[in-house]
């Protein structure tokens, strides 16, 4: 437990960044906790780079912002991720709010949208975000390609309005939002591109997690029933009722479900080409079927 007399010192003192960030390390080291995560939570609250957070390290702490990073320190201590506290994320170098309905962005995400504008050829497209959640890879697409029409989807009413609110921060007017269990809301028309990066965490991994993320992230985008494979068996069952004829479906997933995909895919979408590609990490993480050319 964090000692409470520490804390008061926080409340008493002008303390300058150098202290303030030993404190909150070694407060953050007592629990086994991520002592870089306070560092990022300043640079963060003070709009400092790290080499600007090292010129100032004698300069005090102004008042606001020391209160911030106090309970900032409190809430790193019992585990929120350092994005929920801020209140936002960055997904491909844009800021983007988030909330404990919205899943934190991700650089593996990144990597796959950044492979959907690769293999855009310029036409205009229609395109299908599923499980939309904060909105990172619709808005990111849509600032990318602001002729195409991006629709996306999400069966949680709290992740959706977490979406309008970024795609009005981005001022993306080719967004169309709309609350669905995956088809079930969504008549059959010809995508270009069917998009998603749904729940693939089967229960099981639980005991594997970050307990950040057991805590904090919603269930709701993290967990998948069997094995996490059931979004998958499902949009594969039913993407090609929604495809247009060179239609394209990208999904990220679960670093070891290669396999059981390949199987998933080449009964329910046989005609379709599946290539897996790695993340930087060298995991296979994500898919992009298409139809086979005859």
């Amino acid at each position: 437990m964090i000692k409470l007399k520490n804390w008061s010192k926080f409340k008493v003192e002008r303390l300058s960044y150098s202290s303030a960030l030993k404190r909150a390390f070694l407060m953050l080291k007592q629990q086994d906790k991520y002592p870089e995560d306070a560092e990022y939570l300043m640079e963060e609250l003070t709009g400092f780079n790290y080499t600007q957070l090292q010129l100032h390290r004698n300069d005090p702490v102004p008042s606001k912002i020391m209160r911030q990073f106090r309970d900032g320190v409190v809430r790193l201590g019992m585990d929120e991720p350092v994005q929920y506290i801020l209140g936002y994320g960055y997904f491909m170098n844009k800021s983007f709010t988030v909330s404990q309905d919205t899943l934190i962005p991700r650089q593996e995400t990144e990597e796959m949208v950044q492979k959907i504008i690769d293999d855009h050829d310029g036409r205009t497209k229609n395109i299908w975000d599923i499980g939309t959640g904060s909105g990172v890879i619709a808005i990111s697409l849509a600032l990318e390609f602001p002729d195409d029409d991006i629709l996306a989807t999400d069966i949680s009413e709290g992740a959706l309005k977490i979406a309008q609110l970024n795609a009005d921060n981005y001022q993306t007017n080719n967004v169309f939002l709309k609350q669905s269990d995956l088809f079930q809301n969504v008549k059959p028309e010809p995508f270009d591109i069917i998009v998603s990066n749904p729940p693939y965490i089967s229960q099981a991994e639980k005991k594997v997690m970050d307990q950040s993320v057991i805590k904090y992230e919603p269930d709701l985008a993290l967990y998948g029933e069997e094995n996490g494979l059931e979004f998958y068996q499902d949009i594969s069952q039913n993407a090609d009722d929604y495809l247009s004829d060179d239609g394209i479906l990208y999904m990220e997933f679960g670093y070891h479900q290669k396999s059981a995909l390949e199987e998933i895919f080449a009964k329910n979408m046989p005609e379709y080409n599946v290539e897996f590609h790695k993340d930087m990490s060298g995991n296979y993480r994500y898919l992009k079927a298409e139809k086979e050319r005859v």
